[in-house]
């Protein structure tokens, strides 16, 4: 398909929902749709804003998966995790904070909460625990589907 090749392709947002990959001397050009593209200048809170609907259904009993994919050094990690405790906060701290408040609101009308959570990487086939910081974060973990789907 000609992405693959060694010359580097220049990424053009097109619209909120599609970009464009122009493929070096040989004017290719390849097409992409996407639910939503964010442009280089958007920062974390806006990013999260768009994402955060997706928190309350989790909230609300709905199974949700959030998937963030790119190319090695794109943004993938610096977007989910983010750094500090500020306006560079990332998807996952801003989504724990989410939750927490949420939580306290249910603990205050007399409601027991229990939720499970989980943010992974998939980096070479392998998966690492966004969050744990210590070593175990770096286990490889094995996971088997069958083809009917089931684990």
């Amino acid at each position: 398909d000609g992405v693959g090749d060694d010359v580097q392709p220049h990424v053009v947002p097109k619209s909120e929902s599609a970009l464009t990959l122009l493929k070096g001397d040989r004017d290719q050009e390849f097409h992409f749709s996407f639910d939503k593209v964010f442009p280089p200048s958007v920062g974390q809170e806006s990013v999260f804003e768009e994402v955060s609907e997706l928190v309350q259904s989790a909230l609300d009993g709905y199974n949700v998966c959030l998937f963030s994919y790119g190319q090695t050094g794109s943004g993938k990690t610096h977007t989910m995790q983010g750094s500090g405790n500020g306006a560079m906060r990332g998807v996952i701290p801003r989504s724990i904070q989410q939750v927490g408040n949420y939580k306290k609101e249910l603990e205050r009308d007399g409601w027991e909460y229990e939720m499970k959570v989980s943010f992974l990487e998939i980096y070479n086939e392998n998966i690492r625990d966004l969050l744990r910081e210590d070593k175990a974060a770096e286990l490889k973990h094995d996971i088997k589907i069958n083809s009917d789907g089931r684990r």
